[in-house]
């Protein structure tokens, strides 16, 4: 069944490649200009221009509304064409019926009867199609008889002509014959359009109701991506790219063979290299052209993503993303160049100059795979020494590989824009792969030590601010870049848009949130440093571990609520929240607390600690025969119970990244 379904699909895109190509010949007058229908002339009148911009418009609505449709549909529209096209090529070749007949004599009495016969059979052959067409389209005759009549008297109307010329050869009104020949095709025909008419009213109201009802029901992304999936979008465009690939491969091949010496052989008389050059110069001369190589650089970009994810051992779905942002990155590229619009030889070099800028954009995505892989590699410890030398192999490759890139561009381009775009991408790049390799390797070295190490946190926080503000200076340094391009080289509202696309999610993002948490981090700070730093004698007599880490306690801080934490594990949980991990009490009293509040609030944790759990404090009688309150016992008992499962900590994972 599998390879049913593949045909299946196959037929599926072959059947939406012709709208495809019906608006490429539109948009690109030099690619089958047979099919143009109205060609465009330089010195035609403003009234001729705008015929001639309505009828390519409505041309192109109509392709972009066929390849819209159901396969069920498109068949229905293409055996009407054929039908159509079947009668028209009858009635040309009937029209030969006169002349033959005004040539007739004796002399050439063999060649009229061969070419009498050459009309019969093409006559047959044509008027068999008609009807088999007709036939399949005709749902609704119920008897086989009835369907039999009709088709053998559509026969006999393309074969009329022949008939009377063989019946009455010298015949005055034989010039009438073709056009009579056409009138039942014709009518057939004709009722074909009335009831299509009807059809395409109803389907027409029924497409609005369910873009209605499936809009309310998924949205707009699920509508697309649902019709995205229906009408096998990329498949189709990269078989029409490869397909008008082949088409202009052999029209190029013939046009250099013929400009050459005949005695030559054909394999070596080509000049391939212009021929390659010509060809990928005209692979993107337009914006369908585009969109289908755009698909297949997806195509090939997704296979390389899933080799790379396979190679680091990433199972995560977005790591197999590659082909989608690339393809968005490609395309983006092209538009904001204005690669369509440019000369041919202008175009090659613009188009390798997007290749430079995509390959810098895809080690970004190689970098976002593998970072946080490294990140759990140096935290769970792990001892797979294989998946460790694959992903650092990785890393040495990302270093690699901007390197010789910058290497070869500067040596053999001059400074430009482009270049400096690409050389801050990749430097960019090889920067993100120090910072992570360097917070990967204090991670590995704090994971064999045998004790806690407390400055971990502030250097994996310098490293990683230092990568953020690089990455923060590269972020405008581009925008300066694409700002003196759009200015003094080529603008465009594309361009525009993506500066301001740019500067909204790399400079005012990055520097909103990097400024969060540099506040988070300085207030953490300040509300650890008001806590008191737990004494030698105290932490021996706890004999307690950091609820938040689970590592012995040579250093802590106390809190309000008197329970002892690291203070760097309570600097990170006060990231989150201001209560405490235990017993979720408020850890810190900001000072503009009133003096009131603060007392009500320290007789409310007096008496929780007096007779914790209880609802309220046991006063007089009653009261005297409680145990008295230990507060050291309290924090032993708690801590046993924390190692013994009864308190789940709120982050059991050691977690040294902000």
């Amino acid at each position: 069944m599998e390879w049913k379904k593949k045909l299946e699909v196959l037929w599926e895109v072959t059947l939406r490649l012709p709208p495809i190509f019906v608006m490429d010949c539109i948009l690109n007058k030099s690619f089958l200009p047979g099919f143009t229908l109205f060609q465009y002339q330089p010195s035609m009148s403003w009234l001729e221009y705008i015929l001639w911009i309505f009828i390519m418009t409505f041309v192109f609505a109509l392709a972009v509304v066929v390849f819209l449709l159901s396969t069920s549909q498109i068949q229905d529209i293409y055996s009407f064409t054929a039908m159509v096209t079947f009668l028209m090529m009858s009635y040309t070749w009937n029209q030969g019926i006169p002349t033959l007949a005004e040539n007739q004599s004796s002399t050439h009495h063999s060649h009229d009867f061969y070419d009498l016969t050459q009309n019969a059979v093409t006559q047959l052959f044509l008027a068999y199609s008609f009807s088999y067409i007709w036939m399949l389209r005709q749902r609704t005759l119920p008897r086989t008889e009835i369907k039999a009549i009709i088709s053998l008297g559509m026969m006999t109307s393309f074969m009329f002509p022949a008939i009377v010329y063989l019946v009455c050869p010298n015949s005055e009104y034989l010039s009438w014959v073709p056009v009579i020949s056409m009138v039942g095709p014709t009518f057939a025909i004709a009722i074909e359009v009335f009831g299509s008419v009807r059809a395409l009213v109803w389907t027409f109201r029924q497409a609005y109701n369910v873009i209605k009802i499936t809009l309310s029901a998924i949205g707009i992304q699920g509508f697309v991506e649902h019709h995205w999936i229906r009408l096998q979008v990329p498949k189709v465009l990269r078989v029409f790219w490869i397909t008008r690939l082949f088409y202009q491969l052999t029209l190029l091949c013939v046009e250099d063979y013929s400009q050459r010496d005949e005695s030559q052989h054909l394999l070596y008389s080509l000049d391939y290299y212009s021929i390659v050059i010509r060809l990928f110069t005209q692979s993107c001369e337009n914006y369908i052209a585009m969109l289908g190589m755009t698909s297949v650089v997806s195509y090939f970009a997704h296979h390389v993503g899933v080799f790379l994810a396979f190679c680091v051992g990433s199972d995560s779905e977005e790591d197999r993303n590659m082909g989608t942002v690339s393809a968005i990155l490609f395309f983006i590229l092209g538009l904001q160049t204005g690669l369509t619009g440019l000369r041919p030889e202008v175009r090659l070099a613009r188009l390798c100059k997007n290749f430079c800028l995509l390959l810098t954009a895809i080690s970004h995505f190689i970098h976002s795979m593998i970072h946080p892989i490294l990140m759990s590699l140096s935290a769970s410890q792990s001892s797979n020494v294989v998946r460790h030398l694959r992903v650092l192999s990785m890393c040495v490759f990302l270093l690699t590989f901007p390197t010789c890139l910058l290497m070869y561009l500067w040596s053999n381009y001059s400074i430009s824009t482009w270049l400096l775009s690409v050389t801050a991408f990749s430097v960019e790049v090889m920067f993100k792969v120090i910072i992570s390799l360097t917070v990967y390797a204090l991670f590995l070295f704090d994971a064999y030590r045998n004790t806690f190490w407390e400055g971990l946190d502030d250097y994996v926080y310098y490293i990683q601010s230092t990568g953020n503000t690089i990455e923060f200076l590269f972020g405008i340094f581009l925008f300066c870049n694409g700002a003196w391009i759009m200015v003094f080289e080529s603008g465009g509202a594309i361009r525009a848009f993506m500066m301001c696309i740019h500067a909204y999610c790399n400079i005012w993002v990055q520097a909103k949130n990097g400024w969060q948490v540099f506040t988070k981090r300085r207030t953490a700070v300040n509300k650890i440093n008001s806590l008191p730093q737990a004494s030698k004698s105290e932490l021996e007599s706890l004999n307690d571990v950091c609820a938040i880490c689970y590592h012995e306690l040579n250093n802590a801080r106390i809190t309000r609520c008197q329970h002892y934490f690291h203070g760097v594990c309570l600097r990170k949980w006060l990231y989150v929240q201001d209560n405490c991990p235990l017993c979720h009490k408020l850890i810190y009293a900001p000072e503009n607390v009133t003096t009131n509040a603060q007392e009500n609030n320290n007789q409310d944790e007096y008496e929780e600690d007096i007779n914790p759990g209880a609802m309220a404090p046991i006063h007089g009688e009653m009261a005297a025969g409680q145990p008295q309150f230990n507060p050291v016992i309290e924090r032993q008992q708690v801590g046993r119970r924390l190692n013994n499962g009864t308190f789940q900590p709120a982050n059991t994972l050691r977690v040294h990244q902000d």
